[in-house]
């Protein structure tokens, strides 16, 4: 089988993944990630930002070497938030096209949710309640954007709500270490957000429902809580942890300036500023619908591209 490229150019991290699909199982090649917070300012200006694009267009062109170096066949990019709302998105895109030769797809917030939930199923073991009866939801809190789905024995709904970390951060993080005043309001915010999707999904949701993050706010999350020195997917995937210690991590956090959390072992200093609105997102969550723990996935959209992917080339698409 030949090689299968996945990229997702998201408003925090642009990522790569390159794989081999046996059966139903991706086999990693080789997998890179480079934060270049392509959509900051999108929310407050309507557009990329210059040196967000010269930014991303570097690591765009780094990716595409790579991919040449591998001779890989397939290669589907997609981006979410920030290029669904910049009024500039068609330019950045015509310009990574005609540099690299990469062609990005903007997907909508529900595409993304479905992607993510293609990557997520394909890596839980049957013990994992998405594989049984009981439901599951299955969150991504992005940069610009955050997606959700619920899973019982099928589909049970999915969506995307406009906001992420990156649009926390800059609305309501005023100052240095951050202010409970500052948290207070970031926190009223969140729960009003979670009160307009309670109609959607509180129905599906009991004791017995599993809640499962992915992507880079949790696995950040994950590796904190593992105090890992370097990245370890094989660590991260199906780590577990309790509410009482993602309060404990939040309360450390905040108690740190900025330059003291860029030295917290297991978080990339480019997310010192991050992790404090996706943690409390994160908690706001679980406070809301009552998850005792937090199961992260190291799969997620990525990996569902790449299963998209392969299905069509079998498709003659």
């Amino acid at each position: 089988m030949s090689l299968i490229a996945a990229i997702d150019v998201g408003s925090n991290t642009i990522r790569l993944l390159i794989g081999e699909i046996e059966g139903h199982k991706i086999k990693d090649v080789y997998s890179d990630r480079k934060i270049t917070r392509l959509g900051n300012l999108v929310d407050e200006t309507g557009r990329l930002q210059d040196e967000n694009i010269r930014a991303s267009s570097v690591v765009l062109k780094e990716f595409s070497s790579i991919l040449a170096a591998y001779r890989v066949e397939h290669v589907r990019a997609v981006a979410t938030s920030a290029l669904r709302e910049a009024s500039n998105s068609a330019s950045f895109v015509r310009q990574v096209l005609d540099n690299t030769g990469i062609q990005i797809e903007v997907i909508p917030g529900e595409k993304e949710a479905e992607l993510t939930l293609k990557g997520v199923l394909l890596s839980l073991p049957d013990s994992i309640p998405c594989r049984r009866r009981d439901s599951s939801f299955i969150v991504d809190i992005g940069g610009g954007s955050t997606e959700w789905i619920l899973y019982g024995d099928r589909l049970l709904g999915m969506g995307s709500i406009p906001v992420g970390v990156i649009k926390l951060a800059r609305q309501f993080i005023k100052t240095d270490p951050v202010s409970r005043s500052d948290i207070a309001e970031m926190d009223r915010e969140i729960i009003s957000l979670l009160d307009g999707l309670k109609p959607r999904v509180a129905r599906y949701i009991n004791r017995n429902t599993h809640f499962i993050g992915t992507a880079g706010t949790f696995t950040t999350v994950a590796s904190v809580d593992l105090a890992l020195d370097t990245y370890s997917r094989e660590k991260i995937h199906l780590h577990r942890i309790s509410w009482e210690k993602l309060r404990g991590m939040s309360e450390n956090l905040l108690s740190m300036p900025l330059e003291e959390r860029k030295k917290v072992k297991g978080l990339e200093p480019e997310r010192a500023d991050l992790i404090i609105p996706g943690l409390q997102f994160t908690i706001k969550v679980m406070d809301f619908f009552r998850f005792d723990e937090l199961t992260i996935s190291d799969y997620g959209l990525l990996d569902g591209l790449l299963l998209e992917t392969r299905e069509a080339i079998g498709k003659g698409i």
